[in-house]
């Protein structure tokens, strides 16, 4: 429950940070924050230790927006998701197998070859894919408006997310019937 709560509250934060802005204020937000925070440290003390970098960034957030009485560090919440699953799967590069290989594995344990190769190349995408977004989401909370930081991140970002996901699917099974023949 806790974990399917992170995962909702992270897809609805920019919406949620984009209208509490409007409506309750800066302050207010950094509430959320905490409770993400919090969230993060019952994780943590259920044995997940990389959530303690979480619990880190979280209050790191509110300090900075709290003490600078600003909401840039509310809106660098979405830059440090990207940056989190940048290094998570950039590690799983070094460290293999790479991620996309071992979600593949879930269905099909016995990988031939090309689809291992394949599955790092996917990896290398996501790869690409989140150190980009890490840069626009970055950019946005710094020099653009709530509104359109918004709209990026609680929006055009998950679209850009589906569409990798669409364009990789349909590669895949044209790759799959390339490799099958």
């Amino acid at each position: 429950m806790n974990k399917l709560l992170l995962v909702i509250l992270s897809i609805s934060y920019p919406v949620l940070v984009f209208y509490g802005l409007q409506e309750f204020g800066m302050r207010s937000l950094i509430f959320l924050v905490l409770f993400l925070g919090a969230l993060h440290s019952f994780n943590f003390y259920r044995g997940d230790k990389k959530s303690l970098i979480w619990v880190i960034a979280c209050l790191a957030i509110a300090v900075f927006s709290w003490f600078n009485d600003s909401s840039i560090g509310l809106k660098f919440y979405p830059v440090i998701v990207n940056l989190g699953m940048l290094a998570l799967f950039s590690w799983s590069l070094f460290n293999p197998p790479p991620i996309i290989e071992r979600l593949a594995r879930l269905t099909e344990p016995e990988l031939p070859e090309h689809a291992i190769r394949y599955t790092r190349a996917v990896t290398i995408v996501w790869v690409a894919f989140f150190a980009l977004n890490s840069l626009i989401a970055g950019s946005l909370a710094l020099f653009a408006s709530d509104k359109l930081w918004a709209l990026y991140n609680g929006g055009i970002a998950y679209l850009i997310i589906g569409l990798i996901f669409a364009a990789e699917r349909l590669y895949r099974n044209y790759y799959r019937s390339k490799h099958e023949k």
